[in-house]
C-alpha cells in the first residue's frame, strides 16, 4: 500500500498558546505554514513544522460550538489523528482495504486544506483516527 505519513493532528483550545509552549519547551519556534478556517468542520487548522525535514503537525482548533471536539479537549485529549498521503490512483482501493481490515470510514469529502482533493477519516480501535488524503 503506497502510503506516506504527512502529519500528526493535535487538538488545541488555543493555537497561539500551543506554539508558545512548544517554543518554550523545545527552545525554538515551529515554522508556520497555512492557517485555514474550515466552516464545514467548525475548526481552524494550522500547519506547522519543527524542522525543515520533519513531519508536519496540524493544529486543530475547534470553534466554540464544535461540541464533540471541545469535549475531547476538556477531557485532556490532544492527540487527534495521523494524516497520510495516498497516490490519487490508489485512493479508492486504499480506503476499501482499510474498511476490509475493520476500519470504519466517515464520508469522503473534498478538503479545503488540500486544494479540494479527496480526504476521508477512518477509525481503527487500535490505531485511532486516520486521515487519508488524495495526493
Amino acid at each position: 500500500m503506497p502510503i506516506k505519513l504527512h502529519h500528526y493532528g493535535f487538538l488545541t483550545a488555543d493555537t497561539a498558546a500551543w506554539l508558545s509552549e512548544n517554543e518554550l519547551m523545545f527552545g525554538k519556534p515551529f515554522k508556520l505554514y497555512d492557517s485555514i478556517a474550515i466552516a464545514s468542520q467548525k475548526v481552524t487548522i494550522t500547519f506547522v513544522q519543527q524542522t525543515e525535514n520533519a513531519v508536519m503537525t496540524e493544529l486543530v482548533q475547534p470553534a466554540a460550538d464544535n461540541l464533540p471536539l471541545q469535549k475531547m479537549i476538556a477531557k485532556g485529549i490532544t492527540v487527534y489523528h495521523t494524516g497520510y498521503m495516498i497516490p490519487a490512483m490508489e485512493f479508492d482501493s486504499t480506503l476499501k482495504d482499510f474498511e476490509e481490515k475493520g476500519a470504519r470510514a466517515l464520508p469522503v469529502f473534498n478538503s479545503e486544506a488540500f486544494n479540494q482533493r479527496r480526504c476521508v477519516f477512518v477509525f481503527s480501535t487500535s490505531l485511532g483516527m486516520i486521515e487519508l488524503i488524495e495526493e
